[in-house]
This record gives structure tokens, C-alpha cells and sequence, in this order.
């Protein structure tokens, strides 16, 4: 059989059982995250439901690493064996997880804490602001996943070339991971912000943020 069917018919068989994971994850999503709960004393899920609005941000940040597990086990084939580029694979699996793990651990500022609300009100000037996105972790997994798709896995991706210097694809790496990280401190970007990050107002402001990082990068 030629080599690139193969490949190709393997990459298919991967997908095929990522979906399957993916579905048995979803029908004992409740199981195991009661067990979460009860294991890091959180609350994971408000509502037995699975749209937004049924986690909390608390608990949102460990559902998005749940299912990011299926990522290793659908590419690791196709980029590690078919393209020879275990740096890649890396770099894809670097840009998914770091997000989460450094909202995981900033769970004060990504909670439920953040959404504006009576008991925690958000003023816009004189004016009171009663509803908002607040810190919602998927959100902001998207805005640092988008700069490290626009930078650290080029970087990565430059260790396995030959012919590129090992210190351009480190440096590259390091202003992606920098890139990734400083969108997720937008409690920060408050106290410079013209709008509240809480806010929809600041959500489309940090929206313009990681635009700007990622033109930045690509630019450099």
C-alpha cells in the first residue's frame, strides 16, 4: 500500500476514535465531574446541562482540559510519524494546554466572581453595568490559543528544521508563550483599560488586544 494512503487511512481511523472518545466523554461528563468536585473541592457544574451556561468559570477551565486530551491522541500520528515533526506535535499540544493550565491556576480571576452582577457591581462611569461576560475561560482559551497558533508553534515548528538556527525558533517560542500569557491577565488590562474588561464592552477591548499581539509577532 503506497505510504501517503496509509497515512491517510491511519489519520482517519484517529479521528474516527477521537470522535468516540469524545462522545463516551460527553455522556459520562456528569460522572466524572461530580468526582472532580469532590476530589478539588470546586464546583464544577451549576446546572446537569452542557451548554455555557451550565459551568462555572471555576469549573469551565477543567472541562476545556478534559477534552483537550483527545488532541494528543488524534495528531500524534499524522505529524509525529507522518510529517516526522514530534516538535510540532509538541507545540500544538503547548498552545492548547498552557492556557488552561495558567487559568486553572489564576482561578480567582477566572470565576464567577468576574461576572457583573448585584453582588458584584461594575460601574461604567456613574452608570451601573448589569450584565457582562466577566473572565469566562473559554473566551480567553481562544484569544491565547489564536497567538500561540500565530507564533509558538512556528516556533516549535522552526526546531525541526536543519536549516533555521536553533536560537530563532527559541526566541520565537518565548515571545509566543509571552504573547499567550499576557492575554490571559486581563484583570490587569483593567486598571489601563478605557472600558472594564468584565464588560461586552471589554471583552471586544481584549478582543483588540490579542489582534494587536498576533499582528505584532507575525510582524516581527
Amino acid at each position: 500500500m503506497d505510504t501517503n494512503v496509509f497515512n491517510g487511512l491511519t489519520f482517519m481511523v484517529l479521528l474516527f476514535l477521537g470522535i468516540v472518545i469524545g462522545t463516551i466523554l460527553l455522556f459520562i461528563e456528569d460522572y466524572i465531574t461530580e468526582r472532580l468536585e469532590k476530589i478539588l473541592g470546586i464546583k464544577i457544574k451549576k446546572f446537569k446541562c452542557k451548554r455555557m451556561g451550565c459551568y462555572t468559570y471555576e469549573g469551565l477551565s477543567w472541562v476545556l482540559l478534559m477534552y483537550i486530551i483527545i488532541l494528543p491522541i488524534v495528531l500524534y500520528y499524522p505529524i509525529v510519524i507522518g510529517f516526522h515533526n514530534l516538535s510540532s506535535y509538541i507545540g500544538i499540544l503547548f498552545i492548547g494546554v498552557y492556557p488552561i493550565l495558567v487559568m486553572i491556576f489564576r482561578k480567582s480571576t477566572f470565576s464567577d466572581n468576574s461576572i457583573p452582577s448585584a453582588q458584584n457591581p461594575v460601574y461604567s462611569g456613574p452608570n451601573l453595568v448589569s450584565g457582562g461576560p466577566g473572565y469566562n475561560p473559554a473566551y480567553y482559551w481562544l484569544f491565547s490559543f489564536a497567538i500561540g497558533g500565530a507564533s509558538t508553534i512556528w516556533g516549535f515548528s522552526m526546531l525541526n528544521f536543519p536549516d533555521t538556527p536553533i536560537q530563532e525558533g527559541l526566541v520565537m517560542v518565548f515571545m509566543g508563550l509571552v504573547g499567550q500569557t499576557v492575554v490571559l491577565f486581563p484583570d490587569k488590562f483593567n486598571k489601563i483599560s478605557p472600558v472594564d474588561t468584565r464588560t461586552r464592552k471589554g471583552l471586544y477591548f481584549m478582543t483588540g488586544v490579542t489582534f494587536t499581539i498576533i499582528i505584532c509577532l507575525m510582524v516581527i
